[in-house]
């Protein structure tokens, strides 16, 4: 299943990160390394800790269908039979989010990923398993090789996919997707 081998991946590449982050932290202790430049990449390094912890999360509750602690756009996703086009409008919308041209909320984008994840093995009809592997890198972290393929797929799959087919199927997850109530939402 690939939401197990990719949360086997980032176990690994997060006890990547934390040793990386106590050994500056060693550097920073013993004089090593210089405290202004240390603590800017010990703050760097907490930061990648931090969003490969969210979405170790996001991919363990996941691979738990039915779990209280699911998201409930991915019941919705779930439950909701997608076509073949829409699958690949979902993987369009997450090559936005990633290449940061999104203009949704916060709350959208976390549901938007949520139905990706448990969405994204099945077949669409023109974005496969290179854009899916592509989003799973860039998920994970990026660097400007990852944020230039991102941006091209993102062109690409706009480009591709027919304007009426994105438009409704933003008309679905407007009508029907569930989101949570932003006044219950604690704030970061």
């Amino acid at each position: 299943m690939a939401i197990q081998h990719e949360i086997s991946q980032l176990k690994a590449r997060i006890a990547e990160v934390y040793a990386q982050r106590e050994h500056l932290k060693q550097l920073l202790e013993t004089g090593a390394l210089a405290p202004r430049a240390g603590f800017q990449q010990l703050e760097e390094t907490d930061r990648r800790l931090s969003q490969l912890d969210t979405r170790f999360k996001a991919l363990w509750d996941a691979a738990r269908p039915g779990s209280p602690a699911m998201h409930p756009a991915a019941h919705w996703a779930h439950a909701t039979p997608l076509e073949p086009a829409h699958l690949d409008c979902v993987a369009a919308i997450m090559l936005k989010i990633l290449d940061g041209k999104c203009k949704m909320g916060e709350a959208e984008k976390t549901a938007l990923a949520a139905v990706y994840d448990v969405v994204r093995e099945r077949p669409g009809q023109g974005l496969g398993d290179e854009v899916h592997a592509l989003i799973a890198q860039a998920r994970q972290g990026t660097s400007p090789t990852l944020a230039g393929a991102i941006h091209a797929w993102r062109v690409r799959a706009e480009t591709d996919i027919p304007k009426p087919v994105m438009k409704g199927f933003k008309q679905l997850l407007r009508t029907s997707l569930p989101m949570p109530d932003p006044q219950k939402e604690p704030t970061p």
